[in-house]
């Protein structure tokens, strides 16, 4: 559960958004905003904790928010969830491609976009278990590499930094706290495995010690990345950590952040497959999604739903490779996650009403202040990742927000003019790992 968690959150995408961190705060300060974000998202892992904890499912957050608010917004919003898995993917690939390229330029970023989004696929179609492995052996390789090249560039400067308590102006800062977000996008998305854990209690432990990691990770690494590379040239390069690797250990460093950008997406890419394509199956289980898509193998895997994915994210992939507009996905992906939070502490409010006697393994608090703080808080989280300025095609046009609300438009279409929701008839499940 901690590599699934965290795996989903160590994106490639992350080094470019620590940019974008960066640009709102001053000097090698944008640790204090990663690490700010970190601590908010606690609530959410919370809020998260006590919804898995009372209703373990595949199908989280449509359950959820379908017993918590309404059945049409639970739907409607479901699809928009899966949306950011789709952008944190395509965004993700635009990196990969970027620094491959830089290392091997003979060779084009779609071929390798291509390599990894299929070998993913194969992997998760044989099944959960091989699934896992990838992700134990990728998410913690990952960590331990961002660790050691931190602690060494910084070493070689000594350990002086300039000003690493620098905040800022508190609307830079807000803006700069509503990108972290970001970098801690999926570790929730751990929640559709909760029919195929044998033991609900390392979910929410898996997600607590997630966050942990995610925020000592990429605040570490950020220190490094604002010190030693000039602020000028983060604003222009998609490759600040290999910058980073190449000022801690020279020609070494930067093959081997080449290899951790390869990881990154290795784990994105299958903790998004494996959790995406488990909520696309509970979906058609409960007939909201076309009946074909809850289909499982010989490994008891939802394999058309992984294709669907497949299909998809290629597409999205190539888009973003050719047009560039990854920072759109970054501020759209944020803007998402922010609300998803704030749906799910909504829901927590609405079960507690309406299911006031249920049992609750875990619970956020005694009466609904923690809830109510987690809407508050994300929703001016929300409204600052949707502002903030993407720089493509027009500065000064909220690209997010018109993104946003044709998403939104699409998912209300569907609700009303697709296929009706109903209650998931019985049907056998994938078995435990």
């Amino acid at each position: 559960m901690v590599s699934t968690s965290a795996g989903l959150a160590f994106a490639a995408v992350n080094f470019l958004a620590m940019v974008e961190v960066a640009q709102y705060m001053l000097g090698d300060s944008a640790w204090i905003a990663i690490l700010t974000a970190g601590v908010l998202c606690l609530m959410a892992a919370a809020v998260f904790s006590e919804l898995t904890g009372m209703r373990p499912s595949a199908a989280g957050i449509r359950l959820w928010t379908r017993l918590g608010i309404s059945d049409r917004f639970s739907l409607g919003f479901t699809l928009l969830y899966l949306v950011t898995v789709l952008a944190v993917i395509a965004a993700d690939s635009f990196v990969l491609a970027a620094a491959i390229h830089a290392g091997i330029p003979a060779i084009p970023g779609v071929v390798w976009i291509l390599m990894f989004l299929t070998l993913v696929l194969l992997v998760n179609l044989r099944g959960v278990r091989p699934a896992g492995l990838l992700e134990d052996a990728t998410t913690f390789a990952l960590l331990a590499s961002l660790v050691l090249v931190t602690a060494v560039a910084l070493a070689r400067g000594g350990f002086r930094l300039t000003t690493p308590l620098a905040v800022g102006p508190p609307g830079n800062f807000l803006q700069a706290v509503a990108l972290g977000v970001f970098i801690y996008v999926g570790f929730e998305w751990v929640t559709p495995l909760a029919e195929e854990v044998t033991d609900q209690r390392s979910l929410p432990r898996g997600m607590f010690l997630a966050l942990g990691v995610i925020g000592v990770a990429f605040a570490g690494f950020s220190l490094a990345m604002t010190h030693f590379v000039p602020q000028r040239v983060l604003a222009r390069t998609l490759i600040p950590q290999l910058l980073v690797g190449r000022t801690a250990l020279g020609a070494v460093g930067f093959w081997w952040m080449l290899a951790v950008t390869a990881v990154t997406a290795i784990t994105t890419f299958n903790g998004s497959f494996v959790s995406a394509s488990r909520l696309l199956y509970a979906l058609a289980r409960e007939r909201s999604l076309p009946r074909s898509l809850g289909r499982l193998n010989l490994h008891f895997v939802p394999h058309r739903a992984l294709w669907i994915l497949w299909m998809v994210s290629v597409s999205m992939a190539l888009v973003v490779f050719w047009s560039g507009a990854y920072r759109l996905l970054i501020n759209a992906g944020a803007t998402l996650e922010a609300l998803m939070y704030v749906v799910a502490a909504w829901a927590v409010i609405g079960l507690r009403r309406r299911e006031s006697g249920a049992a609750r393994p875990f619970r956020f608090g005694r009466g609904t202040l923690g809830p109510w703080a987690t809407i508050v808080v994300f929703l001016g989280l929300a409204a600052g990742a949707a502002t903030s300025s993407t720089e493509v095609p027009l500065p000064s046009v909220p690209w997010t927000a018109v993104l946003l609300a044709v998403l939104a438009l699409g998912a209300v279409a569907y609700v009303r003019l697709g296929p009706p929701a109903h209650p998931p008839p019985t049907q056998r499940r994938p078995p435990p790992a």
